[in-house]
């Protein structure tokens, strides 16, 4: 009868530990290979030109389990230079600030922008005044969601071009 001989499992689980805790290859960065072959900043300006190019508006507000587009329905937003953001409704005009920045450092899938809106007047408008988080966006719409969601309630914000 043969013998089998036992042998080590310490080689092999080294070279396993060794691999496993190995960082991505490099070029997995250069490539924004995370991001679906967009790189952060590109992907950055991809949502930049979705909203300064021409008006938006508010297709889609929930907020705390209540639908509030209607809220919105009459206005259009401008997103500008420096950070200008303008709401317009007939004559009225509204101003505010809006602006995109990263979550954590590294940005390595599209929610990891933060997209902040800002206005002071009118009152209503404190609902859309948040940290958003860029869930989806195409070259005809973007997003969001809220950053911080109170009591398992979430509140979804979208723009769509006129």
């Amino acid at each position: 009868m043969k013998t089998l001989r036992q042998f080590s499992l310490k080689p092999v689980l080294i070279i396993i530990k060794i691999n496993a805790t190995c960082p991505p290859p490099a070029n997995d960065f250069n490539t924004g290979n995370y991001l679906k072959g967009i790189t952060p900043i590109a992907n950055q300006n991809n949502v930049t030109i979705i909203v300064t190019e021409g008006t938006l508006k508010i297709t889609f507000y929930w907020d705390s389990n209540l639908n509030e587009t209607i809220n919105f329905d009459s206005f259009n937003f401008s997103f500008g230079a420096n950070n200008e953001l303008i709401a317009t409704e007939g004559t009225n005009t509204y101003k505010g600030t809006w602006s995109i920045t990263d979550t954590n450092g590294y940005i390595d899938t599209l929610s990891n922008f933060k997209f902040d809106i800002t206005f002071t007047t009118p009152i209503h408008f404190v609902e859309i005044i948040d940290d958003w988080e860029i869930i989806n966006e195409s070259a005809s719409y973007i997003k969001l969601r809220e950053v911080i969601e109170r009591n398992d309630q979430k509140d979804f914000l979208a723009f769509s071009k006129n």
